[in-house]
């Protein structure tokens, strides 16, 4: 089943699982898109990925149950006097300052290669996909995409619940807004676009209560997903899925978009 495959865990600075976590964001936003520096060399250990804001943020990883390896990964920031990190980047219409202890940033989500296309290449993305391999394996592991996704998006609202926040702040190309939109997620834009980063991205803020309401009217398969009863089996901070409904995967497109938040 295709939700067992995957487990997501709440990551620590200074840990082992912290590190793969750190190095899965070099590998995307670095190595592959290059919408971030690089680090320094760390004297022949893997380069790693981390801002001053991770000091302020909690982190999850995804591992393939299978395999063992890091597919993805997302960070939430919290209210705390470095502020976030939107604000140094964007021009806001208005911020929530009567409720900033209240307000956090998406960001940081980000889908290993692997699962959302194969190359012929293998320098930045591992093994390609074997010469025979059927198209619909190709297929099979595509799909994975969208499924881990929306599963850190879970995960980032289920930690933003535990933490007190009632809003999020996020940046990202328009077109994966109005993505997220159409599925139920209520992205409002909250600045205007900011060509100076590459893809140009705008930021957005949804809020707790309008998501789960938004859902629980325009699409109640994610709203269990997400919130409802197909709440995830805790152990300690390790969270194993059970079966997403496979309507929540019908648009290939939205894969298409991944990844997005830095």
């Amino acid at each position: 089943m295709l939700a067992q495959k995957y487990k997501y865990s709440v990551v620590s600075p200074g840990t082992e699982e912290y590190e793969e976590y750190c190095a899965l964001r070099h590998e995307v936003f670095c190595a592959e898109l290059g919408r971030l520096p690089s680090c320094e060399d760390r004297a022949g250990k893997r380069p790693l990925e981390t801002d001053d804001f991770d000091a302020h943020s909690v982190h999850v990883l995804c591992r393939s149950t299978e395999t063992g390896e890091a597919v993805g990964c997302a960070r939430l920031i919290l209210p705390s006097p470095r502020g976030l990190n939107v604000l140094s980047r964007y021009k806001l219409h208005s911020q929530l300052s009567s409720e900033v202890d209240l307000v956090g940033e998406i960001g940081r989500l980000a889908i290993s290669s692997k699962l959302r296309r194969y190359r012929r290449d293998t320098q930045l993305v591992g093994p390609a996909l074997p010469s025979g391999a059927s198209e619909d394996l190709n297929r099979e592991i595509k799909r994975d995409g969208p499924t881990v996704a929306l599963g850190l998006y879970r995960e980032v609202f289920r930690l933003a619940s535990e933490h007190g926040i009632t809003h999020c702040y996020a940046a990202m190309e328009p077109s994966l807004s109005r993505m997220l939109n159409r599925l139920g997620f209520p992205f409002h834009e909250a600045g205007p676009i900011n060509t100076a980063v590459q893809p140009a991205r705008q930021p957005y803020l949804i809020g707790a209560n309008a998501l789960r309401s938004g859902l629980a009217s325009r699409n109640s398969c994610l709203y269990k997903f997400l919130f409802g009863m197909e709440e995830a089996t805790v152990l300690g901070e390790t969270i194993t899925w059970r079966e997403p409904n496979a309507s929540l995967l019908t648009s290939s497109s939205f894969g298409a978009f991944l990844p997005e938040l830095t």
